[in-house]
């Protein structure tokens, strides 16, 4: 009979080629050894008989090998083909020309004579790029003089290290009789006060008090603080003295005198164009479009996410051993900043409202406004006579004072119109009129009684809270108020600080910049863009370049230095209700000074990067005269639905646009957590590679008031001014059917605490608490409270969050060495990267005591960050054509 032959099968082919002839001829040495050998059968029954059923072992390319190739340990096989990143965007033309490897990092070939064959990988070029913006602009933490210990003047001293507030005699409560006729408190003398390097404590006639509801206006019950101390020619004194001493010594921060313009535009030469910027954001944009870095991005931030969980599940019980051997020291009593509070939100709904009631009851015929249209004098009274049903029954006044309708009207009017520009005269009627006055006597530091009430709102809720419990901090950010030409912002402010000496060790400052240029233009206050750069700049300019001549300093200049001394970063804020029309499409590569566009709103790039050149010539001049420089930071546009106008060829959302340019330009961090965690992996994978600080605030971003919209302000009847309370009382929106609307986020959404996981450098913020429904009196740690009983967070959790704030915080590098134990000067021992700029070191093998993070914890955390950046040069390497 005739022998069937199969057909020709590559599968069983590859099978027999590779696995049963070689199976085959070790049979048949087995055999010939059992001929040989009396103990062979045993050997050849060990032997694995081999059947078709093996098949199933054979190294197929299927889609469960290519999850595997893009999980743990991430394994690339140089020869397979399929498995190259590719394409990849073509370089920037102006990163061809290094002549000495700068764009190289320290573990790339740039030693090598054969140039061509280098391998950088994307992630590295981006690296480079956001380096060379950083370091251009003077916002990295070497070139801060902040964080030079032996050079900046820090002015106060800290306190003594074991002062407690309750301990401190000059907050003893002084009744009337303890002060003399001259209001100086008896035994202590005023004239020859003694200083002991910070606050120093002599009493003054200019006590802040607070006269408290129940005592009927007869007894005043003193709220102490550190800044009631602060003397403003003290500070000039010392401020002088060191300055002095710094040129004497020809310290490595000072320049030649006579050479300041020439240097000036040297540097600025360095600060790349916005040509440059342009291509630099191209680059990254079609690298964040690649679907393939996409993948392997997405599938590397899940790796780190498993990974944190393994590595707690396998290591908590050590980190809670470790936590208890650190003695004195636990959550409670570390530092911890809120890195954005704002200042328009820093007293709670009720807080306000009891404010207000006891002002009311105590000083009704207070005059507090002038109308400048009639000149009418209103007192405390009046304005509750606006909105009144009936003019025999006064408005009932009560703990629902400050309701939700004034807190959504003071947000969605107030403080994107009013609040921005203080010379625009408001025409309102009834309640809306109400509600101006309340905002404009209780919320605004530049009225009628120079911002007497709001003084006492941040002494008594803020300052004094905050330095009661010690190891709380925060950055407040202040808007920038548009005011007419010839009246400068930063005085009028500095001076309502110093008049009412709200000055505090923990105290700092933000400056936030909105983007209201359109408004503006519209109301002739400026006529094109580089007007509007103008305003904010100029003023730093005029001061910088006063301090660099060397003129004499007077007190109005002084306190305006102290100011900005006391300020950490400059914020671009994005918001959803930012002008967006596009009726006339501008020239991308128009100047500022031709940038008229009928009005229109710049792109946000525009923004950033002109911001970013302004605040780099700035800086450049606060380095020469020996003062801080200023980090710039930003928000994120909420809508992911809007596209962007900057892009030509590419096209991309405004959302992408804001965390592009944050990537590039700002060393600050981002100030808002859930656009990013929106987008695309490859932007949350670079975030985690260079670790920028990021900022969360759950509370904030469930609050109510930030998704519904207000029912009252519905009335027809009442004149409308603003297309808001338009929209408002004419349609009724549905928001399940508005494709703009996100889903509304609840705080178990949050994405913070799985970014926490995967190990970005992310810290919280309570942000606004007028509309957070804060309960308590320290809303900071009634945010970590809550995230601690969601997320079921322990000790080791809290306390490496409360140190990333400190460690991603504008606070002197003084204090981050008191309170963490970092600096920027090297040392041997562990060294933590921020930014991807700035290297931070320990000033001591282990610092645990200083912040109760587990070494175990930090050393986890820095061999995950070597890792990825092992893996990404070992797999992700290309060659650069230009070299």
């Amino acid at each position: 009979m005739q022998a069937v032959e199969r057909r020709p099968s590559l599968l069983f082919d590859e099978y027999q080629n590779s696995i049963t002839k070689p199976n085959e001829t070790k049979n048949k040495e087995v055999k010939i050894l059992s001929e040989n050998h009396s103990n062979a059968p045993s050997l050849a029954l060990k032997q694995k008989e081999i059947s078709v059923d093996d098949m199933d072992m054979i190294s197929l390319p299927t889609a469960f090998d290519r999850q595997m190739v893009l999980g743990s340990p991430m394994f690339f096989d140089p020869e397979d083909e399929e498995n190259k990143i590719d394409p990849v965007p073509s370089v920037p033309h102006h990163y061809g020309n290094s002549e000495n490897g700068d764009f190289c990092s320290s573990h790339s070939l740039s030693t090598d004579e054969d140039t061509k064959n280098l391998f950088v990988s994307p992630f590295e070029l981006v690296s480079q790029m956001r380096k060379r913006y950083i370091t251009a602009s003077k916002q990295d933490g070497i070139s801060n003089i902040k964080n030079d210990v032996q050079n900046w003047f820090l002015y106060p001293k800290p306190l003594p290290k074991f002062w407690k507030f309750e301990d401190d005699k000059r907050f003893q409560y002084l009744s009337d009789s303890d002060f003399n006729e001259d209001g100086v408190a008896a035994g202590t003398g005023a004239d020859t006060p003694h200083h002991h390097g910070y606050y120093y404590p002599s009493y003054f006639t200019d006590h802040y008090y607070y006269t408290s509801s129940n005592s009927k206006g007869k007894d005043k019950v003193k709220v102490p603080y550190t800044g009631e101390y602060f003397d403003l020619d003290h500070y000039r004194k010392q401020y002088v003295f060191h300055l002095n001493k710094q040129k004497d010594t020809q310290n490595p921060y000072l320049f030649n005198s006579g050479e300041e313009k020439q240097q000036e535009e040297e540097y600025l030469t360095d600060v790349p164009t916005f040509q440059e910027f342009r291509d630099d954001f191209a680059y990254i944009i079609e690298l964040i479009q690649s679907h393939k870095f996409n993948e392997i991005s997405r599938k590397r931030l899940s790796y780190l996410l498993n990974k944190f969980e393994l590595f707690q599940y396998l290591n908590s019980k050590k980190e809670i051993l470790a936590n208890k051997n650190v003695p004195y020291r636990d959550f409670y009593n570390s530092r911890k900043v809120d890195i954005d509070l704002s200042l328009s939100g820093c007293i709670s709904q009720r807080q306000l409202s009891e404010y207000i009631w006891e002002k009311i009851n105590l000083e009704p015929d207070r005059i507090v406004y002038q109308d400048p249209r009639s000149s009418r004098r209103l007192t405390l009274r009046d304005i509750f006579q606006y909105g009144c049903s009936s003019t025999d029954q006064p408005i009932a006044i009560g703990l629902k004072l400050i309701d939700d309708e004034f807190l959504d009207w003071y947000k969605n009017v107030y403080l994107i119109d009013y609040h921005l520009t203080p010379n625009k005269v408001a025409n309102l009627e009834g309640k809306e009129m109400r509600f101006y006055l309340l905002a404009k006597v209780f919320l605004e530091f530049d009225n009628l009684i120079e911002g007497e009430y709001l003084a006492e709102i941040f002494i008594k809720y803020v300052i004094h809270i905050l330095e009661k419990s010690k190891y709380q901090l925060a950055q407040v950010s202040v808007n920038f108020q548009f005011y007419s030409k010839g009246e400068d912002w930063y005085s009028i402010f500095s001076q309502w600080l110093l008049r009412w000496k709200l000055v505090s060790y923990n105290i700092r400052w933000n400056i936030q910049i909105i983007r209201v240029f359109p408004k503006l233009f519209k109301e002739n206050v400026v006529s094109n863009f580089q007007e509007f750069l103008d305003l904010i700049f100029n003023p730093l300019f005029a001061l910088e370049k006063k301090e660099m001549l060397g003129s004499s300093v007077d007190s109005s200049t002084i306190g305006l230095q102290f100011f900005l001394s006391n300020v950490c970063s400059m914020d671009l804020v994005i918001k959803e209700s930012d002008e967006y029309y596009w009726k006339e499409f501008t020239d991308m590569n128009c100047k500022p000074k031709f940038w008229v566009a009928q009005g229109d709103n710049p792109t946000v790039a525009h923004y950033m990067y002109y911001i970013y050149r302004n605040l780099s010539k700035v800086n450049f001049l606060r380095s020469q005269n020996l003062q801080n420089t200023i980090s710039l930071r930003n928000y994120c546009s909420p809508l992911s639905s809007r596209t962007s106008q900057f892009g030509v060829d590419l096209y991309f959302t405004d959302q992408v646009e804001s965390l592009v340019c944050n990537l590039l330009l700002c060393n600050g961090g981002l100030l808002q957590v859930e656009p990013l965690w929106d987008t695309a992996s490859m932007i949350q994978y670079l975030f985690y590679l260079f670790q920028i600080p990021i900022l969360a605030a759950p509370l904030s971003s469930v609050s109510l008031l930030n998704s519904q919209k207000s029912s009252s302000l519905k009335n027809k009847n009442v004149p409308l001014e603003h297309d808001y309370l338009k929209d408002q009382a004419t349609t009724k929106i549905n928001p399940s059917r508005d494709i703009t609307v996100g889903e509304q986020r609840s705080y178990e959404t949050n994405p913070f605490m799985k970014m926490f996981k995967m190990g970005l450098k992310i810290s919280l913020s309570s942000k606004s608490i007028l509309y957070n429904s804060s309960y308590t009196l320290e809303p900071l740690i009634e945010e970590y409270s809550v995230a601690a009983s969601i997320y079921l967070l322990n000790p080791t959790d809290l306390c490496e969050l409360s140190r990333t704030s400190i460690l991603s915080s504008g606070y002197e590098g003084w204090y981050k060495a008191h309170w963490i134990g970092v600096g920027t000067k090297k040392t041997p021992f562990f060294k933590e990267n921020v930014g991807g700029i700035d290297n931070w070191y320990d000033t001591a093998d282990d610092t645990s005591i200083k912040h109760n993070v587990p070494m175990i914890r930090r050393r986890y955390r820095k061999d995950t960050f070597d890792q990825e950046w092992n893996f990404i040069r070992d797999h992700f390497g290309v060659i650069n054509s230009i070299w």
